[in-house]
């Protein structure tokens, strides 16, 4: 069984590299690609991407390991509407409550950033995660970006 767990920015090149790998790692899960809308042009130099300062990813770094096992991302999307992106757990270490965990940091982050909502998408098949963002007060929402409702849910949480 995990331990405890940092809840924190990437630091080091090392770091992005990991980040960068579990994202791809995320990604090859799933046949369908929707959700992954500006997905190479993050991997492109996700530490470039990630200094913008409008923009946030969090890492789960277990203490014991020093291990990176998720993540989950904030940017923009209108002055007042921030947009959660990259959930991401990696499968051994799911079912300790660390999805729920960033996501908590995520959306404490954008109430910082003086964000009115948040945003977010996810894919049908993606049951848990739905689960997850109900049990965090978001509602589903029509797309907000041209994406194709019969692979993808939109939610929205009031802040």
């Amino acid at each position: 069984m995990p331990g405890s767990f940092t809840i924190r920015s990437p630091q080091s090149n090392n770091e992005w590299a990991t980040v960068k790998q579990l994202l791809i790692a995320y990604r090859s899960e799933f046949d369908d690609q929707t959700c992954f809308t500006s997905f190479e042009q993050e991997m492109d130099n996700i530490e470039q991407y990630y200094s913008d300062l409008e923009k946030i990813k969090l890492i789960a770094v277990e203490d014991a390991s020093d291990t990176i096992v998720g993540c989950v991302a904030l940017r923009p999307f209108t002055p007042d509407v921030a947009e959660m992106k990259r959930l991401y757990v990696i499968p051994e270490y799911r079912g300790y409550k660390l999805g729920r965990i960033l996501a908590e940091a995520i959306i404490e982050k954008a109430i910082e950033q003086g964000y009115h909502s948040m945003i977010l998408d996810t894919m049908h098949e993606m049951q848990s995660a739905q689960q997850l963002y109900f049990n965090l007060g978001f509602h589903t929402i029509p797309p907000y970006q041209q994406q194709d409702e019969s692979k993808v849910i939109c939610f929205e949480k009031i802040l």
